[in-house]
């Protein structure tokens, strides 16, 4: 590829190709050069260096996330339930991103939390308190989930989907002993 056509956003595009494909940990000025077809000179003259072109990689990885849990959004009544299962389904689709984003980066705050708990607030009749710790309960449950995904655990989407059905009618027996079990019916 010639200098000329090399852009910051082709640059970032390979960086996202590599994070994808083999991690953080294989990302450097030679691994982006050598996917690009060029040198490491535009790397570094479109960057400052490497710490500036993963901050960036870093808001790419934040934009693919909100853009994987506002499809899974789509998917199903519940946005709770969407939720949970587009995290797992982040984990394993884009695992480089996973990995950045929760494993090697200090936790962020979830940009969905507050649509989250108003879902569980309105949809299950939670009070505020009890479904932010409720979350923090299954978040404990999805992340490992995730994080078994993102590992190479060869879980079906059924067996995901169950897994996280199972957790969350747990808790929400253990939180709630004497509510009707919505699920079933009664």
């Amino acid at each position: 590829m010639r200098k000329g056509r090399i852009t910051r956003e082709s640059v970032l595009c390979a960086a996202a190709e590599i994070v994808k494909e083999a991690g953080v940990s294989a990302l450097n000025a030679r691994a982006v050069a050598k996917q690009l077809g060029a040198s490491t000179q535009p790397v570094y003259s479109l960057f400052t260096g490497m710490e500036e072109l993963k901050a960036a990689l870093l808001e790419e990885g934040k934009a693919r996330y909100r853009r994987f849990i506002e499809g899974y959004f789509l998917q199903s009544k519940s946005k709770y339930e969407s939720y949970g299962m587009g995290f797992v389904k982040f984990a394993r689709e884009e695992r480089g991103f996973y990995r950045m984003l929760f494993l090697e980066s200090p936790p962020g705050a979830d940009p969905f939390l507050e649509e989250i708990l108003a879902e569980m607030v309105g949809f299950y009749r939670m009070p505020e308190e009890t479904a932010r710790a409720f979350h923090r309960d299954m978040s404990v449950f999805s992340f490992g989930l995730a994080s078994m995904v993102s590992a190479g655990a060869a879980l079906s989407e059924a067996e995901i989907d169950a897994a996280l059905s199972r957790q969350f009618y747990a808790l929400y027996a253990l939180y709630f002993p004497t509510r009707p079990r919505f699920w079933e019916g009664s």
